[in-house]
């Protein structure tokens, strides 16, 4: 059954604002430029500063945004552009494309809900009102749903895709989508970020491999070359570079202090203690099909849910479920040619299962995480150590599809392992650029590019 009245309620811009809850993360890619010829790794002190800088500031690095997480009855979110399941949450202002998102409810009846959007700075705070950066309503209503047909678990699947004749924005940035019962905006399901960016000004990006010892692949040290417009010329204060890898939102790395080596071009580069050392998202699971293989040991379909047993990753062995990039994102469609999988795929109890070094447990909780979680580590993911298979496991319930997790502890000794036995993965690289424009009174989004590895 398809719904698809419609209804609309406006509350006033003060309504917007919700309590800080939860940290999340956001799958991000691209593709670009190749990178540049590796070189030795040297300690802070040996950085270079023959450049000259623009402006003594400090660079800052926003701790991503802070976020409504769903609960368990809302489940596999997916935020894209245009079709690709893979593709950035990334808008150009004005231009054609669309974000779609995707989400199960885990009901066996759907109902009309509600989708807000709020503005953010580069830091992710939350700062305009709907006026100033909507030209349409303050929200809009799900009204797109259907349940699932023919699965073990049933499920109502959603879906809706913006800008759209009712939402359109007239300024880029940072933006944060609110999911909530049907006009209550402060009953919040779940919260996700996207970007819209202008397009404006020449962004080039790229980055140098840096040797460091004990790692099994150097660490990436990203530099952009941003040429701004004409209009914004002149001082270099208030531009921003921000870097991500792999869709890791919290763990961006920005420079707001650029290098005038080329005027007025403005030089974006870390530093190279601070260059992205290997460790994103570690491993591929494909649960497309169902079937033993890969890296699935098991499938039981005697219980409802059904379950799978995952082949365990070993901390100490290069894994062997390294599959293509998913840029951080779940795919459920992907390839597959039957009806449409959004709402024929099961829910399945998927269990994990990692093997530490020496088969001990480590020091603290061991968890997983990936594109389920996005790409967080969610500490109610947590695995429990069985010490008669020296081993950790835990479940997870997960739809039919193609996902990449990893592993996360603060033991130092697992970091230290991880590190040189990560599986050889791609890794995706993306610049965004800010600027901190006055008459705004916000941080404009100028451009955004990516390079891969």
């Amino acid at each position: 059954m398809t719904v698809s009245f419609r209804l609309r309620n406006d509350p006033p811009a003060a309504a917007l604002r919700i309590p800080v809850l939860a940290l999340l993360l956001v799958a991000m890619a691209g593709a670009g430029t190749a990178c540049a010829p590796s070189e030795s790794a040297r300690g802070p002190e040996e950085d270079d500063r023959s450049a000259p800088r623009a402006t003594p500031a400090s660079s800052s690095t926003p701790a991503g945004p802070s976020l409504v997480s769903p609960g368990d009855d809302v489940r596999t979110i997916q935020l894209y552009g245009g079709a690709d399941e893979r593709s950035l949450p990334i808008l150009r202002l004005d231009g054609e494309e669309s974000i779609r998102l995707e989400f199960d409810l885990m009901a066996d009846r759907g109902r009309p809900l509600s989708i807000y959007f709020d503005h953010a700075n580069r830091n992710w705070e939350r700062d305009l009102s709907p006026s100033q950066y909507l030209d349409s309503f303050q929200n809009d209503d799900l009204l797109s749903y259907e349940p699932s047909i023919g699965t073990e678990v049933s499920y109502v699947h959603y879906s809706y895709r913006f800008p759209n004749d009712d939402i359109q924005f007239r300024v880029s940035g940072n933006y944060i989508l609110r999911v909530t019962e049907q006009g209550q905006p402060d009953e919040v399901l779940f919260e996700r970020p996207f970007f819209i960016a202008e397009d404006v000004g020449g962004l080039d990006v790229s980055g140098n491999g840096i040797v460091v010892s004990g790692q099994r692949q150097p660490s990436i040290q990203p530099i952009a070359r941003y040429l701004p417009p004409a209009e914004i010329r002149g001082a270099p204060f208030g531009y921003t570079a921000c870097f991500l890898r792999n869709g890791r939102l919290g763990e961006a790395r920005c420079e707001d202090r650029p290098r005038l080596t080329d005027p007025p071009a403005l030089r974006f580069e870390l530093p190279r203690r601070r260059a992205f050392a290997p460790g994103a998202a570690d491993y591929f699971l494909d649960l497309s099909s169902l079937q033993v293989g890969g890296s699935i040991e098991r499938v039981d379909r005697s219980t409802s849910p059904f379950a799978v047993l995952l082949e365990p990753d070993y901390a100490e062995f290069a894994g062997s479920s390294v599959g293509p990039p998913l840029n951080g994102q779940t795919v459920v469609r992907g390839s597959r040619a039957e009806r449409d999988p959004a709402l024929t795929s099961e829910y399945v109890r998927t269990t994990f299962a990692f093997v530490p070094p020496n088969e001990r447990p480590v020091r603290g909780p061991l968890t997983v995480g990936g594109s389920f979680s996005g790409m967080r580590a969610d500490p109610t993911l947590q695995l429990s150590f069985r010490a008669d298979r020296g081993r950790y496991e835990g479940e997870v319930l997960l739809k039919q599809g193609q996902y990449e997790y990893f592993y996360h502890s603060t033991d130092p000794n697992l970091q230290r392992v991880l590190r040189q036995h990560l599986p050889r993965a791609t890794t995706t690289v993306t610049t965004l650029l800010y600027y901190d424009d006055a008459r705004l009174n916000t941080d404009r989004l100028l451009v955004t590019q990516s390079f891969t590895r």
